[in-house]
């Protein structure tokens, strides 16, 4: 949805929006960073005055009074690539060689440094493990967000920073904001509004697929493991491709190497370009097991022969465990005096109606129309394959559209469904809706619902918007449950 220019400027002169934006215009670095940092950089003060001085010391590059946007786009990629050094009366304090530090790291400091410099073309950037709520505010407001780079190219991920920028100066202006403005809405108006229209997540989904993930050498992370409180919420290394509600196992290097604990992802995996590891997850609701150390996996039948036990579990973070290594893992905690009545089991979505799919078509003829004609549609109730004016001329055709308005050009769907033959990764899942994304929002849909061989994910709109994280997922073979079933209709059926 667009900013609502009457809610953003009664914000701007609330208490706390006034405080907000002083904060951004005229506030120390200290201040700054204890509010949106001070969770990472534990020397706020050390921090503070390192920016401090690389604002009013800083000799390489040369930085400029004034510049234009193509020449802040040229000092960026100088920093990024030679470094930088501060001097102060000519003698030298400090320099940075890029090939020496790890500027991802260093992008809150050097991004809080720019801004204090030149506001209106370089932004803040505090959103360090919160990727995922800037995709959400990206989603409610129409924000453009840059395609994030591969892993593997690290300096692109770093000259994402400056991607991130120009996306925030073409919203800033087209939203008539001051740079302090837009850094209130970025950090405090828009926090707020997800948080207050996101639905309670009370019950994760059945998990479908096992991960592993692993724990510090110095053992800072088992300190956390081993004191968890019901309720904590982390952020984690782990696979781009989990999903909401999967098994994560932790595998703990120190103080000893072994099995930890299982766990939970309580959100969907996402690649995060400024974090060290790139794909991160959020964990919750772990449970100890009794140990199972690196030499009992290494001794044992079946554990022996995996390839991941043979490699010492190097690369253990995100990795993929199937269905008979959980079941083996298990095993093993009974056989060390453990208890698993209370561990997550993993739920198949396979069953026979399914398994003889060949393509996108079979998946709407075998499961989608089936399925409507249950919820009380007929074939007139929607139009295959809609011809959708999006912008200079391109025609777009969602799978299916359920009309309240077919005046051409004016066309307003109330649900569509976008098919797919089998989503395999987060990665497609994310691509498909932004496909129906842009199609809800052209035809003002309140459902949209994606839909492949095995489940289908729902889609409902809040606050004229769409979020691509809070989605109702259910596999085809929970339909035909009564209650699960009656749950759907309710939502989606033809009223």
């Amino acid at each position: 949805m667009k900013l609502n220019k009457f809610i953003w400027d009664n914000y701007k002169e609330t208490q706390k929006g006034k405080k907000t934006i002083a904060l951004f215009t005229d506030g120390t670095t200290t201040d700054i960073l204890e509010k949106y940092l001070g969770n990472f950089h534990l020397e706020i003060e050390d921090t503070a005055d390192f920016i401090d001085d690389l604002t009013d010391y800083s000799s390489k590059p040369i930085i400029p009074d004034e510049l234009d946007l193509k020449e802040a786009e040229k000092l960026f990629d100088e920093i990024i690539n030679t470094g930088f050094t501060i001097k102060c009366e000519g003698e030298k304090l400090d320099s940075y060689d890029p090939k020496q530090v790890d500027f991802l790291g260093l992008i809150p400091v050097i991004s809080t440094w720019l801004f204090y410099k030149y506001p209106d073309f370089f932004k803040p950037y505090y959103f360090r493990t919160k990727f995922q709520l800037l995709t959400q505010i990206a989603d409610a407001f129409g924000l453009d967000l840059p395609e994030v780079p591969l892993k593997r190219y690290k300096e692109q991920r770093i000259k994402y920073y400056w991607k991130l920028c120009a996306s925030f100066l073409k919203f800033q202006e087209e939203n008539e904001m001051t740079s302090s403005e837009f850094c209130a809405f970025l950090y405090d108006f828009a926090p707020n509004f997800i948080e207050q229209n996101q639905t309670a997540e009370t019950e994760l989904p059945k998990p479908t697929q096992v991960w592993l993930a692993g724990g510090d050498k110095g053992g800072f992370d088992f300190e956390f493991l081993d004191n968890y409180k019901k309720g904590n919420n982390s952020f984690w290394q782990g696979n781009i491709d989990t999903k909401r509600g999967d098994i994560v196992i932790m595998y703990c290097l120190s103080p000893c190497s072994c099995i930890h604990s299982i766990w939970r992802a309580t959100k969907d995996g996402i690649a995060d370009p400024f974090f060290h590891y790139y794909s991160s997850i959020f964990i919750s609701d772990g449970i100890k097991v009794a140990p199972i150390s690196l030499n009992e996996l290494k001794q044992d039948e079946y554990f022996s022969k995996h390839p991941l036990v043979r490699k010492n579990l190097q690369g253990v973070s995100g990795y993929p465990f199937n269905s008979e290594d959980y079941k083996r893992i298990q095993q093993l905690i009974i056989q060390n005096g453990g208890n698993i009545n209370d561990l997550p089991q993993l739920y198949s979505p396979t069953f026979s109606l399914n398994q003889t799919l060949k393509d996108e078509r079979d998946v709407e003829l075998t499961l989608i129309e089936p399925f409507l004609k249950e919820l009380g549609y007929t074939e007139n109730h929607w139009k295959r394959q809609l011809s959708v004016r999006m912008g200079r001329g391109e025609r777009n055709f969602p799978d299916y559209a359920f009309l309240t308005n077919n005046e051409k050009s004016y066309e307003v769907a109330e649900m569509l469904i976008e098919a797919k033959f089998w989503i395999k990764s987060n990665k497609e899942l994310e691509e498909t809706f932004k496909q129906v994304y842009s199609y809800g929002l052209r035809l003002s849909s309140k459902i949209l619902i994606i839909a492949d061989k095995d489940a289908i994910w729902i889609y409902e709109r809040h606050n004229n918007s769409f979020d691509r994280s809070k989605y109702i997922k259910k596999f085809w073979k929970e339909l035909e449950r009564p209650d699960e079933f009656a749950n759907i209709k309710n939502l989606i059926g033809r009223k």
